[in-house]
């Protein structure tokens, strides 16, 4: 049986990713970190498509409770095709108001655990011909200078960075990699006051970005690597 492992899927957007996954017969890992009950009610709503889901507790704090999760999925899942790299911090402060201790926190949610994990994965996916979607951020295509959330945006550009390093490595072993950029999305923390104002007159529905992470993994995105698909409407454009 073959697996698909979503990262940060009890809420937002990582539960939307999964149910859309799960309705396109995808047998999901639902990682999770504190969220119990929320990512039980996700599981149940991607059985209802009769796929398996199962739940994997996880914490991405550390470099050492980020492998300590790596080695359990390995233990445990020894046929993971697809990855859903979605789980990530956020922080709004300028850089000059970011701590040390704050950037190693984003950079070590936003891209050393999704390193970790297709490091640890790297084996699964090229015998099963596997693809990976990690979570970007509008702006990264035009290395955007962001003073409003400077850690974060630099994490998702490392990611980024990583994204197109791993698609060219691993083009001749089948294996597919690319991101999917929201702008704002409906459920956004720092959605501004008068969404209308944005560029079209809205923030993204989970929905519209998760459609294009299924894409990605399906075979409608078998020719598409190295590649960062922007949910945005134009924001950071």
């Amino acid at each position: 049986m073959a697996w698909t492992l979503v990262t940060g899927a009890a809420k937002g957007l990582g539960a939307e990713i999964s149910r859309q996954l799960a309705r396109r017969k995808h047998n999901v890992i639902l990682h999770y970190n504190k969220s119990r009950k929320e990512v039980e009610l996700v599981a149940e709503s991607c059985r209802q498509n009769g796929v398996e889901a199962a739940l994997m507790q996880g914490d991405f704090a550390t470099e050492k409770s980020t492998l300590h999760f790596c080695d359990e999925l390995l233990d445990q899942f020894e046929t993971t095709q697809f990855l859903v790299n979605n789980v990530g911090n956020f922080l709004v402060k300028p850089a000059p108001e970011t701590t040390l201790n704050d950037w190693h926190v984003l950079f070590q949610n936003n891209l050393y655990a999704p390193i970790a994990l297709i490091n640890a994965l790297t084996p699964s996916l090229i015998r099963h011909k596997g693809a990976i979607v990690n979570i970007g951020v509008a702006g990264l295509n035009n290395q955007w200078s962001d003073i409003y959330s400077t850690a974060y945006h630099a994490a998702k550009m490392a990611l980024w960075t990583a994204t197109r390093a791993y698609a060219k490595d691993f083009l001749s072993k089948g294996v597919r990699v690319n991101m999917v950029s929201p702008g704002y999305l409906e459920n956004a923390v720092d959605l501004p006051h008068d969404p209308s104002a944005l560029p079209l007159g809205r923030p993204a529905k989970l929905a519209e970005a998760a459609h294009w992470v299924v894409e990605l993994l399906g075979p409608e995105g078998a020719y598409i690597t190295g590649q960062n698909i922007e949910v945005a409407g134009g924001v950071r454009l």
